[in-house]
């Protein structure tokens, strides 16, 4: 409230009012437009692997203590680690990760405690052979023997939703689920034998590594897997398998010779939606 004196004439009052608040008006905004903004990203969309910076910085983060245990975040572009995934959802849902990105149960990302953020990591479940990349946005979980909470999603799709943990493998990636650490010495090696080698008669009875899509009842049902293959780049094929009175189409890709190779393309197959791959190995004879 602005005090007017008695003996000060109306008009010149009035003046002198609107320019004290007028006076006031300026400085409420050079007060707002001085004060620094947060960035929030935005929330991922349903199935979405968020990708690109979200609106946040990436950070790898400081040395934290929860619970008196002290967890240090690092750089690892090489990380592979073998231990127990579970998930979280709906508590969650719609707050902010760790490094400020918005939390959707039904998008593909994760929480680790040590890795940078972002960080992309493939999860495979040793229980079914299933494999997802993941977008690591949040710290967790701390509850000891686990390593990586993933998405209810995440979950879904490697198939331990309902029973809630799982024993994973969890390798350090690119957006494309591509794994920086499989190229080691050995497999350079391994995949130049000597001549003498590739002449020996024990080729014919090594194993042959095939990426398996699916299995079908339905030849149609195969057919349209096939298709949706190659137009991802990947030359699918289907074989007829018959079993008791039964007949099912296979859909692969392969044969490869080393598993590793077949691995690979594995990775490339499960980056291009085709959750359900999996490596089948069978005798060369």
């Amino acid at each position: 409230m602005i005090a007017i004196s008695k003996d000060m004439k109306p008009a010149k009052a009035k003046l002198t009012q609107v320019l004290i608040l007028g006076f006031i008006a300026v400085a409420l905004v050079a007060c707002s437009s001085s004060a620094p903004t947060r960035t929030v990203g935005r929330m991922p969309r349903n199935d979405e692997m968020p990708k690109g910076d979200q609106g946040v910085k990436r950070k790898v983060g400081n040395p934290y203590k929860v619970a008196g245990v002290w967890y240090h975040p690092k750089e690892d572009p090489t990380y592979d680690q073998v231990g127990f995934a579970s998930w979280y959802g709906r508590d969650f849902h719609g707050k902010k990760t760790a490094n400020g990105e918005i939390y959707n149960m039904n998008a593909l990302t994760a929480a680790h405690k040590t890795l940078p953020m972002p960080t992309y990591v493939k999860v495979t479940n040793l229980e079914n052979n299933r494999s997802i990349v993941l977008r690591v946005n949040d710290r967790g979980p701390f509850v000891a023997g686990r390593l990586i909470d993933v998405s209810r999603r995440g979950a879904q799709l490697l198939g331990f939703e309902k029973q809630g943990v799982t024993r994973v493998r969890i390798q350090a990636s690119d957006e494309q689920g591509r794994v920086a650490s499989r190229r080691s010495t050995s497999h350079q090696v391994s995949a130049a034998p000597s001549r003498s080698s590739r002449q020996s008669p024990q080729t014919a009875s090594e194993d042959m590594h095939f990426v398996q899509i699916g299995s079908y009842s339905s030849r149609q049902n195969a057919d349209v897997q096939i298709s949706a293959l190659r137009r991802a780049g990947h030359r699918a094929e289907s074989s007829r398998q018959v079993s008791g009175s039964q007949t099912f189409w296979r859909v692969r890709v392969g044969p490869f010779q080393e598993r590793n190779l077949a691995e690979d393309k594995l990775d490339q197959i499960v980056a291009d939606g085709f959750y359900e791959a999996r490596i089948f190995t069978e005798q060369n004879r």
